[in-house]
This record gives structure tokens, C-alpha cells and sequence, in this order.
């Protein structure tokens, strides 16, 4: 059957279509994630909507199952997968900003990169990833957690309306006030309920932020952590900051001695008054004395970028999750323990807190399910090549058994990998039920394979 599909397809599609074979398919099937390994029966290089809109037409005819890669950013790779076609949104990154109405519509296909870069002309933003090469199709359907989270909601939060296609090439509007129900599931079910061809997001007036990393030596790392942990539940709105455990890279603000040797990073990042900004951050960290640091007010779409280079595609990553109502101090020096573990120079512990905005807004306003959750951790285990894959993973799954059972058992869908799929873990008892039904109603075929 798949032949004839694919024959199909490349007398409609104006794009390309890719199978085994073309010189082009290596490439054209590669993901961020260097771990994640299939093989598509066919790609599809959409060049505009129409194609997609064929595209699942077509697919839909003949009983073939589709994904869907915006950005191919995530680590659980599902975007791919062997056997069915892969919808490849790439080509459609067109961003168009509406200042006055404090807008953008946004390709579903973009990076986060391309709204950054076409909203900071007119001194604004939106919510979304701390990395900007991640798709903004992957991050905002999976809930989207972000630096400008915290005073302006997730990246779905921001969502106003999308435009998407359903199963048998079906084109509809999706708002509060039109197919309210896929509008849920679209803002934090993680996808599979069509493929949303352009976003639209509320804007806000953000310019320059105050925001750096200053870096703690391994005997501070403690005290640290227990300090943010004291200051997040009051901290601003305006402040979002993250704990990393790692393997201190050659910053040049750090002396070499410190190179390679385990310390805490923060990462902050304040939208707001400037001098208010630098009393929280220095608060936030508890008055404990850094080994170097580097903060300063810059725009945002230039902090929006700061991170890209320590998430470089073509690393082997395994990556786990723990949502957490309270940190103990068990948890803490279990945290700061290992960093004196880490398998590679590139794996991290993330410690992040989320209220202000988020924990707010209604918990059943969307299909996202850790808004009230105050913490999270990501245990971000990468290796540069194979050979050292296996110890990054044993660690990963060590770590998160050890740290897990003070957690609340459910996980942030976006940071969860390939063997962390369950429903009830990643939406919640009662919407994983509701998002199964919505499926069975939007896609009773199962063409969207998940």
C-alpha cells in the first residue's frame, strides 16, 4: 500500500518527497536527538499549507500513519517514527507581527528563534523555550515552560487561536470560540490531534531583561540550592531562574581552575525594574559568595539565544523528569550529591520552579498538567558519542529512582523521554481520559501515530 501512497504524494505535493534510497534521506530523517534512530517510509517536505492539507488527504485515503517534525527538537523523538510518513514542517517558519494588536502569527514550522527575532523590532515577546533553536510547535503543544513563564504564562498559555488540520485534509479554526475542546488539548496535550499549520500569540512589552548565570563552587552547591528553594514560593513574577548542577565549562569569567570540576550554575533571568532585579537575584541565591559570574541587562532576544550552545544537535541524549510539590533536604543533598557523579561533561540537573503566572491560571484551562506543581527537576544526560550512551542512561534512571518517590507522579510532558510515555504521568488521570476521548472523536483512525 505505502508505494502507491508515496506515488501519490509526489504527484501532489509541490515539496519534496524523500524515501529510502534518495540521496536526501539521511539527512531528511535526522532529529536533535543523535539517540533517536528510525526510519520514516517517506518524508514530506511541505512547501505551504496546501501541501500538508494534501498530504493528509492522502495519507488518510490509504490507511498511512503520519507525524508530524516542526523543529525535530524533541528528545523523545516523536516527531519520527519507523514505518509511517513523516510531515516535515520546516520550510513553513513565516512569523507576521501585529504590533498595535500585540500579536504574532507564527508558521508551524518556526523556531523560537523566528519569533524572537520579529518581535523584538516592536519591544516584544512571548513566552517560550530557554533554547530558541526548539519549534515552537513541539514546545507550545507540550505546555511550554519558559523564562518569561513565570509573569506572562506558558507558551500555551499565550496561545490565541490556531489553525489546524485534521484527519481526511480537514481545515478548521481552533479558539476559546471555535472547537473549544481541541483548543484544550491542543495548549499542553503534547499533539497528536492534527497538525497545526499557524499559531497565533499574545505579545507583551519586554525589551531588555537582567539576566546571567553566576556560578557556585561544589561545597557552596547545598546552601544554594536550599536557599532558592526559601526564596521561590515569594519570588516575583519577574524572576525565573533555574539550578544546574554540572560540570563547570571553560566560561572566561571562571578561573581554569574550576574548569571541568562540579558546580552549581544559576541561570536567571529578571523582566522587570532593573535595580529591583538585582537585589531578588542576589537574594534568590541566599548572599552565598559565587566563583564567578555574569550578569548584566541585555535584550531579551539576545538572552533568548545564551543557551543554544550547551543544547548542540547531533548529541546522544536520555533525558528524565520529576514534578515536585515540596523539596526536602534529602532530595537537596541527594541533588548536590551528584553532581560528584556525573557520567559526562555535558549531563546537567536541572532544578526549576514554576508559580507567579502558571500556578494562577485555572488548573482545567488546558490539557497541561503540572501548573501547580512549585518545582521540577530534568536530569539532561548527553553524551557526545555512543560508546558513552549506556553510562549517561544508567545514571539518568538511577538518579530519577532515587529522586522520584518525593515527587507528585506525574512528569512535564516536553521533558520526558521515549520509555516516559504514559498518559496518566504526563496529563493527569483525568486528562489523559479526556484527551483519549478527544482523539477517538478528532482521529477515530488513528492517523496521527503517537
Amino acid at each position: 500500500m505505502m508505494p502507491n501512497v508515496t506515488a501519490i504524494l509526489r504527484k501532489e505535493i509541490r515539496g519534496a518527497v524523500v524515501e529510502a534510497g534518495d540521496p536526501q534521506y539521511a539527512q531528511a530523517r535526522s532529529v536533535w536527538n543523535a539517540a533517536i534512530d528510525r526510519r520514516p517510509t517517506a518524508i514530506i517536505r511541505c512547501a505551504d499549507v496546501e501541501d500538508v492539507v494534501r498530504a493528509v488527504r492522502i495519507a488518510s485515503d490509504h490507511g498511512a500513519k503520519l507525524t508530524v517534525r516542526g523543529g525535530g527538537h524533541n528528545v523523545a523523538g516523536r516527531s519520527i517514527a519507523d514505518g509511517t510518513l513523516m510531515l516535515d514542517l520546516s520550510a513553513l517558519r513565516a512569523v507576521r507581527v501585529n504590533a498595535s494588536a500585540r500579536r504574532a502569527s507564527v508558521q508551524g514550522g518556526a523556531l523560537w528563534s523566528d519569533i524572537d527575532a520579529a518581535t523584538a523590532a516592536a519591544g516584544l515577546a512571548t513566552t517560550g523555550g530557554f533554547v530558541s533553536t526548539t519549534g515552537v510547535g513541539g514546545l507550545t503543544l507540550g505546555g511550554g515552560v519558559g523564562w518569561l513563564m513565570r509573569r506572562y504564562g506558558l507558551a500555551s498559555d499565550n496561545l490565541r487561536r490556531a489553525n489546524v488540520v485534521l484527519p481526511g485534509g480537514r481545515f478548521v479554526r481552533v479558539s476559546p470560540d471555535e472547537h473549544a475542546d481541541l483548543f484544550w488539548g491542543l495548549r499542553g496535550g503534547a499533539g497528536g490531534l492534527g497538525v497545526v499549520t499557524e499559531f497565533e500569540f499574545a505579545l507583551h512589552p519586554v525589551r531588555d531583561v537582567l539576566a546571567g548565570i553566576t556560578i557556585f563552587a561544589a561545597g557552596d552547591m547545598l546552601r544554594v540550592l536550599q536557599a532558592f528553594r526559601a526564596y521561590a514560593p515569594e519570588a516575583p513574577d519577574e524572576f525565573c531562574g533555574i539550578c544546574v548542577v554540572c560540570q563547570a565549562p571553560p566560561l572566561p569569567f571562571l578561573e581554569p581552575g574550576h574548569h571541568g570540576r562540579p558546580v552549581l550554575a544559576v541561570a536567571v533571568c529578571w523582566c522587570g525594574d532593573a535595580a529591583r532585579g538585582e537585589a531578588e537575584i542576589t537574594k534568590s541565591c541566599g548572599g552565598a559568595e559565587s566563583i564567578g559570574a555574569h550578569l548584566g541587562v541585555m535584550p531579551y532576544v539576545q538572552w533568548q539565544k545564551m543557551q543554544d550552545a550547551g543544547a548542540p544537535a547531533g548529541v546522544y541524549n536520555y533525558w528524565k523528569t520529576v514534578n515536585f510539590d515540596s523539596l526536602t533536604d534529602t532530595t537537596l543533598e541527594r541533588i548536590a550529591q551528584a553532581a560528584q557523579e556525573l557520567p559526562s561533561a555535558a549531563t546537567e540537573i536541572h532544578l526549576q520552579h514554576i508559580g507567579g503566572a502558571v500556578a494562577r491560571a485555572d488548573a482545567g484551562s488546558s490539557a497541561f498538567a503540572s501548573r501547580q506543581a512549585p518545582f521540577f527537576a530534568n536530569l539532561i544526560g548527553r553524551s557526545a558519542d555512543p560508546a558513552g550512551f549506556e553510562a549517561v542512561r544508567s545514571f539518568v534512571r538511577r538518579l530519577h529512582g532515587i529522586l522520584s518517590p518525593a515527587g507528585t507522579g506525574t512528569i512535564q510532558p516536553n521533558f520526558s523521554d521515549q520509555d516516559d510515555l504514559d498518559p496518566s504521568r504526563r496529563f493527569g488521570t483525568d486528562g489523559a481520559s479526556r484527551l483519549a476521548e478527544l482523539r477517538g472523536r478528532y482521529d477515530p483512525e488513528r492517523v496521527f501515530s503517537l
